[in-house]
C-alpha cells in the first residue's frame, strides 16, 4: 500500500499516463518543433513545461473529484461509469484508427527561444480539453472519499512526471538523426497498444463498478 491506494492501482495510473504521453499528437509536435528550431535545451524546456501543465490538470482533477464525492456521491458514481465508457471509446477508436504520420503535424517553427518553448509547452497542455476529460475518466476510478491529500498529490506527480520524462526522451531521440523517423513509422503501433490497454482498463473498471 502507498497512501490509501493499492500498489496495482499506482501501476495502472503510471502505465496509462505513459501510453497516453506516447500517443502522437499536438504536444509531440510542439516539443519536436522547438527541438528542431533551437536545439535540445529549448526542446527540454518545452517538455518540462508540458509536464508541469499535465501535473496541474491532474491536480485539479484529483481534488475536484474529491469535492464531488463529498457533495454528491451519486454524481461521482455516474462520473465513474461514464469515465469508464469514455476510456473504452478512446481505446476502441485508437485500435481501429488509421492515423497517418502527416497528422502529427511535424514542421519546424521558423523561430524559437527557451521562453517560447516554455510558453508553448505549458500552453498546449492547458488548452487541450481532451486532457481534462482523460484525467477525469481515469482518476474517477482511483479517487475515493477516503483518499488522502498525499494520494492526490502523488497522482498529479505521476501524471506530470511520466509526461515530462517521456518528452525529454523524445527530445533526445529527435537530437539523433534518423531516430525520429523510426518513431514516426511506429506511431500507429503505439496507438493500437495504448488502445488495447485502455479497453482492458475500461472493462476492469466497469466490472468493479457493476460488482460494487
Amino acid at each position: 500500500m502507498l497512501g490509501s491506494i493499492e500498489l496495482s492501482f499506482w501501476a495502472t495510473v503510471f502505465t496509462a499516463c505513459l501510453f497516453g504521453a506516447m500517443s502522437p499528437g499536438p504536444s509531440l509536435a510542439v516539443v519536436i518543433n522547438h527541438t528542431l528550431a533551437t536545439g535540445r535545451l529549448a526542446g527540454s524546456y518545452a517538455a518540462i513545461s508540458h509536464g508541469i501543465g499535465i501535473g496541474i490538470y491532474a491536480l485539479i482533477t484529483a481534488f475536484g473529484l474529491s469535492a464531488v464525492i463529498e457533495q454528491n456521491p451519486v454524481v461521482f458514481e455516474t462520473t465513474q461509469f461514464l469515465g469508464s465508457l469514455f476510456l473504452l471509446y478512446l481505446g476502441v477508436k485508437l485500435i481501429f484508427s488509421s492515423k497517418k504520420i502527416e497528422e502529427i503535424g511535424l514542421a519546424s517553427v521558423p523561430s524559437s527561444s527557451n521562453m517560447l518553448a516554455i510558453r508553448d509547452g505549458l500552453g498546449i497542455a492547458l488548452i487541450n480539453p481532451k486532457i481534462l476529460l482523460f484525467f477525469t475518466a481515469l482518476f474517477s476510478q482511483f479517487v475515493q472519499i477516503e483518499s488522502s491529500f498525499v494520494d492526490k498529490i502523488i497522482l498529479a506527480i505521476i501524471a506530470g512526471g511520466v509526461d515530462t520524462l517521456w518528452y525529454l526522451l523524445v527530445v533526445t531521440i529527435v537530437s539523433r538523426s534518423g531516430s525520429m523517423a523510426r518513431y514516426q513509422r511506429a506511431s500507429g503501433f503505439f496507438d493500437k497498444i495504448f488502445g488495447v490497454l485502455l479497453v482492458f482498463i475500461a472493462f476492469r473498471f466497469i466490472n468493479q463498478i457493476v460488482l460494487g
